[in-house]
């Protein structure tokens, strides 16, 4: 029985993954229908909140122990349990992937379904699903909806699933997959979602949902936080469910930007918290820096980023029109929880502040007619009296409610000195929780029409959504129309704690009319997120993103706004790349985080266009870019859907036998090594032309790498050469770790990797790893203090069938050159080559050869340092026992440590007798940095280069060019 997995926004998923089958509890399909317009126009929404929950249960499968399956009397199974719950959490300048891995343990002889249910962030993008049977990781595919309805329909069919989809939640992007593991087996699934932090009140938030609904044997959470503006405060706690009280703890800020949170609770401690363990959220909370400027901004791989939170302004001058729907369907806890909210929103008012109140049912009703009230103590209480004395009744006349608070702004605008209007916010804050019913006009659509005559861009509109009953999409687009956003406001104990943190996100206007230019040669215009903005609020942030233009490494922006003290007021922000920064250097952030955060906000930013859009024509151009971009970067968003297929050898979208073209095969095939290299996405439907010399190839043109951090750790590479150079080496035959280190001089050539059986080899050039003179002078560094740092600018792989140079630039196969910032693959049978994130180049020969080339791109204003690259050996039993060379000699090399001989001299420096083959050479224990992971390895230390470690001297490996022919 084969697998497939299909997932979509907000959807459930059931799929078998063995054979067996319970009695009594077949699974048919179900499939949406006419609600999936509507699904789609909800899930399209750019809510400002949300969270995630993860957790699983179990469903009631009945057998009888001693007889046959019998539905009277059941027997019932030890139920499924989830043996690990990982989640990693890393965030770069806002940026957040996270990735949720859970290892389901079916220990009973049957098989048994168990179920995850997952919450996302109403601001979250699915990027991936992996998913791990019988030591094998299925990696999924983002394709149209359509499409992706084909391969399921097709699989489906062939009997490798049973699926049941329907939506978990009106409330939130919520799913589940439900899982049946076949008897004594486990499965490992890992779910990656990308977000960006939203800063409100001041913080941004992460939080993390942990309800798995039992005690987990393995339950760690880790979340980083690299920040290049600056960290200012990174604090932490655990929230339980149902429980306000929360103890807040500092978390350690490893330097000025960076920081590490880790939560590894123990069976003991999850029971201390409920018989049913943690049930609650970890939050993770934190702020930047923020001075009072342009802000920040950051450049990587071409993109860049510009934040934009400044402080120290004195708040603008707001005038509010609160316009309240009291029809009969408000009765009971609505209105009492709008008469809460009214009051404590009432005295958030400040005293340069104008308000009134309209309220509508049947008729409409003003607070105080025809004019604007300034805040004083007297109004206030005034004003606080009439909500308390608010009544449901009658129907909806919900634009005639709109047009009176209209009318009021209108009124006041009129009569009052411009230059005063100009540096102050005018807003309608409406709530209603149904349809319009009654009044002069009941039409959705001309309401709609008429409000955006009537407000003509002058007045900020925010709508409020209370309970299920409303239109929400009439309310987005009439919000969305007029400079506004759409609230969902819950029927919950606490909605009025939902309405009053509303207003409090929009209390407090600093800037207004916000513009941030660009000069139009330095950035792609065609590429650049929303650069206007009405309003910035106290305690949020605007963050702009776009691509450069070819060969710009520099990008100066300027940005106007309007204070209530200088009015018109611009500012100067400058931003340079910031790749080769330390804080960049770490493993632990998010690759390429300008790209893919351009290509979220784009995203978001043209289905918010499409959802309140009312010309046809522009709509489909909106969808048609958001589609493309979201297959493009590995998104699930409305438009598309996430397929995951365990081939059984016929293929899931024809029904037909695959062919080494099929590329829907290919992609669906395990990926080797897949948890722990991030992997490229291929470009589909694009067939390029065949390079120069390429054979036969499967060319799969331009690829995009989803910029994910991998879901766990890269594992160390068995053999490794890097840095001045140093090697690694984890020889197969022998459970140690040695190292070494070269100090060739430039224009040296050495042979790393020789393989006469395969007709594969592998040679480095030495290079100075002194810079341009003019920084040697800038940072007063002499040439001779640098004279013996060297590292490996090139190198060049050659196979019978291909010649690859690699270059600090660019890589060159067969007289066809790539660079590096373009991802890029080819295939052809077992052999293949990857380029992505702009420093990883992988080639694979066979299926247990596996190497990487990694492009260090070091900080060219750092006096001491050069680009360089660094060699991976990640598989190596397919070398034949021909394999020589510098590192390539030791996997098949015999090597033995004499424990017996280990000392520890006066200055603890520990030493040790080495076996190598035949011969004995006397070792350090040291530690060297595994640049590809970001580990430190300790390893047995060889010294003058590798004497006696290595066969015959360094100089034996010389050779006198790049390319040899074996």
């Amino acid at each position: 029985m084969g697998l497939l997995l299909r997932l979509t926004w907000a959807v459930v998923i059931t799929f078998l993954l063995g054979t067996e089958k319970v009695v009594g509890f077949p699974k048919q399909p179900v499939f949406i229908t006419q609600i999936e317009d509507q699904l789609l126009e909800r899930e399209e929404r750019d809510l400002s909140t949300g969270d995630y929950e993860y957790g699983s249960g179990i469903s009631d499968n009945g057998f009888n122990s001693t007889e046959e399956p019998k539905l009277t009397e059941p027997w019932i199974p030890p139920p499924a349990k989830i043996g690990s719950l990982h989640i990693l959490s890393t965030t770069t300048a806002r940026f957040t992937n996270t990735s949720v891995t859970s290892k389901l343990v079916n220990r009973a002889p049957v098989a048994q379904e168990t179920e995850v249910t997952v919450r996302l962030p109403d601001e979250a993008f699915i990027t991936e699903l992996l998913i791990e049977v019988d030591g094998k990781i299925y990696r999924s595919i983002v394709e149209t909806k359509q499409k992706a309805q084909k391969i399921y329909d097709t699989a489906r069919e062939r009997g490798q699933t049973a699926s049941q989809v329907k939506q978990t939640s009106e409330k939130h992007n919520e799913f589940s997959v439900s899982i049946n593991i076949a008897a004594m087996s486990e499965v490992k699934c890992t779910l990656i979602y990308q977000q960006l932090l939203l800063r409100k009140k001041g913080f941004f938030t992460n939080k993390i949902s942990i309800r798995p609904n039992q005690v987990i044997p393995d339950l760690k959470v880790n979340v980083y936080i690299t920040e290049p503006q600056g960290l200012k405060e990174v604090t932490y706690w655990l929230e339980k469910e149902g429980n306000e009280l929360k103890q807040e703890q500092q978390a350690s800020i490893t330097s000025s930007q960076k920081a590490h949170i880790q939560f590894q609770p123990s069976k003991e401690e999850q029971l201390a918290q409920s018989e049913h363990g943690i049930v609650g959220d970890f939050v993770i909370k934190y702020d930047v820096v923020h001075p009072i400027s342009g802000g920040k901004i950051e450049v990587v791989n071409g993109y860049f980023v510009h934040h934009f939170s400044p402080e120290g302004f004195p708040p603008a001058m707001k005038h509010v029109v609160f316009v309240i729907d009291v029809s009969g369907s408000m009765s009971g806890t609505k209105i009492q929880q709008t008469r809460k909210a009214m009051r404590t929103i009432l005295d958030q008012l400040r005293e340069d502040d104008t308000f009134n109140i309209v309220t509508f049912s049947s008729d409409v009703t003003t607070w105080q007619s025809e004019k604007m009230v300034p805040v004083t103590p007297d109004t206030i209480k005034q004003a606080t009296n009439f909500v308390s004395g608010l009544e449901a009744y009658g129907g909806t006349n919900f634009y005639g409610g709109l047009q009176h608070g209209v009318s009021l702004l209108d009124t006041f605008h009129n009569s009052t000195n411009n230059a005063y209007v100009e540096k102050s916010l005018s807003m309608i804050i409406i709530l209603s929780d149904g349809q319009p019913t009654s009044g002069k006009i009941q039409n959705s659509e001309l309401i709609k029409e008429k409000s955006k005559e009537a407000i003509k861009g002058r007045y900020t509109l925010f709508t409020l959504g209370f309970g299920s009953n409303v239109d929400d999409t009439f309310l987005e687009k009439l919000a969305g129309q007029n400079r506004g956003v759409y609230r969902k406001i819950y029927v919950d104990s606490d909605s009025s704690l939902q309405l009053a943190g509303f207003f409090d996100d929009v209390a407090t206007p600093l800037l207004l009319n916000i513009e941030f230019n660009y000069p139009s040669d330095v950035i792609d215009n065609n590429i650049i997120t929303q650069t206007d903005f009405p309003t910035y609020f106290k305690g949020s942030e605007i963050v702009v993103a776009g691509k450069l233009a070819n060969g710009i490494n520099e990008v100066t922006a300027e940005v106007i706004m309007t204070t209530t003290e200088d009015g018109v007021l611009g500012t100067l922000v400058k931003g340079n790349v910031q790749l080769t920064e330390t804080t960049m250097l770490s493993h632990h952030i998010v690759g390429n985080f300008t790209q893919r955060l351009w290509a979220y906000l784009t995203i978001k930013e043209l289905l918010r266009k499409r959802l309140i859009s009312d010309n046809s024509e522009d709509k489909e151009q909106f969808k048609s870019r958001a589609l493309e971009l979201s297959l493009k970067y590995h998104f699930v968003t409305p438009l598309t859907s996430l397929v995951v297929v365990k081939p059984d050898g016929t293929n899931a979208t024809t029904g037909e036998k695959p062919t080494p073209r099929d590329e829907s095969f290919e992609r669906s095939s395990p990926v080797s090594n897949l948890m722990r290299i991030p992997a490229a996405i291929t470009h589909r439907g694009y067939q390029g032309p065949q390079g120069p010399g390429l054979g036969r190839s499967h060319y799969l043109g331009s690829t995009h790498h989803m910029g994910l951090s991998p879901p766990l750790p890269p594992m160390p590479p068995i053999l490794s050469v890097d840095s001045d150079p140093h090697f690694v080496l984890h020889p197969p035959n022998g459970n140690i770790s040695l190292c070494f280190n070269i100090m060739g001089k430039p224009g040296h050539i050495y042979s790393l990797i020789k393989d006469p059986e395969l007709g594969l080899n592998i040679n480095a050039r030495v290079q100075s790893a002194t810079p341009h003179p003019e920084l040697l002078k800038r940072h007063q560094v002499a040439t001779s203090d640098l004279a013996k740092r060297t590292i490996f600018d090139q190198m060049a792989i050659t196979t019978p069938s291909r010649s690859i140079l690699v270059t600090s630039s660019s890589v060159t196969i067969n007289n066809l050159a790539v660079p590096w910032t373009s991802d890029w693959s080819i295939v052809n049978g077992n052999f293949s080559i990857d380029i992505r994130e702009g420093k990883y180049l992988y080639v694979k020969m066979k299926e247990d050869i596996e190497l990487i080339v990694m492009l260090h791109a070091i900080n060219a204003h750092h006096s001491g340092k050069s680009d360089y690259l660094g060699l991976y050996v990640e598989k190596g039993d397919g070398f034949s026992q021909q394999v020589h060379g510098m590192i390539g000699q030791f996997q098949r090399k015999k090597v033995h440590l004499y424990r017996e001989s280990i000392r520890v001299d006066t200055n603890q420096d520990k030493t040790a007798i080495l076996r190598v083959n035949d011969r004995t050479v006397k070792v350090l224990h040291a530690s060297r940095d595994v640049l590809l992971t970001g580990a430190i390895q300790t390893c047995w230390f060889a010294s003058n280069n590798g004497y006696g470690m290595i066969d015959g001297e360094y100089t034996d490996y010389l050779q006198d060019t790049l390319f040899v022919n074996i």
